[in-house]
């Protein structure tokens, strides 16, 4: 493993520019590569799609949909009372179940929290770790700290974002590449 630098480009002619740049600084092709990476969500990593095995907040669903349906039973309850001419001695059992059920709903999608994606990026900067944005990406292998420099420079030229990972670079294709693997961002 070598640390990879990575620059994010809105537009691949920006990326193929700095790639030409970067082969005329004397880096070889053979470490770099140029791709494209999805917005996130959208990288079907699982079968059905997706990059998370479950929605992020649905570990505090459980509790919320259980005190949902608590409170949920009790209103459903005294509504049943209330159509006890209509429905007879039915009614507060039919009403306890809906308000059951539309509290669990109710309980479990209030309980749950999910933060929002674009405050979060407008709080990173320079230091921070994150998930690879989407864009055209150039990865370049470095082996000095030089080259280092090097590939931060030409990069950031035009480059939206400039970030630094690990990983094997193998006949220019980042081989261990994850696109929800943390960078931390240099500029």
């Amino acid at each position: 493993m070598k640390p990879i630098i990575v620059g994010r480009y809105n537009q691949q002619r920006e990326a193929e520019y700095a790639s030409r740049e970067l082969l005329r600084a004397g880096f070889p092709l053979s470490e770099m590569s140029l791709f494209y990476v999805n917005p996130e969500g959208q990288h079907a990593i699982y079968p059905v799609g997706g990059d998370e095995d479950e929605s992020p907040g649905t570990h505090d669903a459980k509790s919320g949909a259980m005190r949902g349906a608590a409170g949920g039973v009790g209103a459903g309850a005294l509504v049943g009372v209330a159509t006890i001419p209509v429905l007879g001695p039915a009614g507060p059992l039919l009403g306890a179940a809906v308000g059951a059920y539309t509290g669990s709903l109710v309980g479990a999608l209030s309980n749950m929290d999910e933060t929002d994606p674009k405050t979060d990026a407008a709080r990173q900067g320079p230091g921070d770790v994150q998930p690879l944005k989407a864009g055209f990406v150039l990865a370049v292998a470095v082996d000095s700290s030089e080259k280092r420099e090097d590939a931060i420079e030409i990069l950031g030229e035009r480059a939206q974002e400039v970030e630094e990972t690990d990983g094997t670079m193998q006949n220019g294709d980042w081989i261990d590449f994850d696109p929800l693997a943390p960078c931390k961002v240099i500029r």
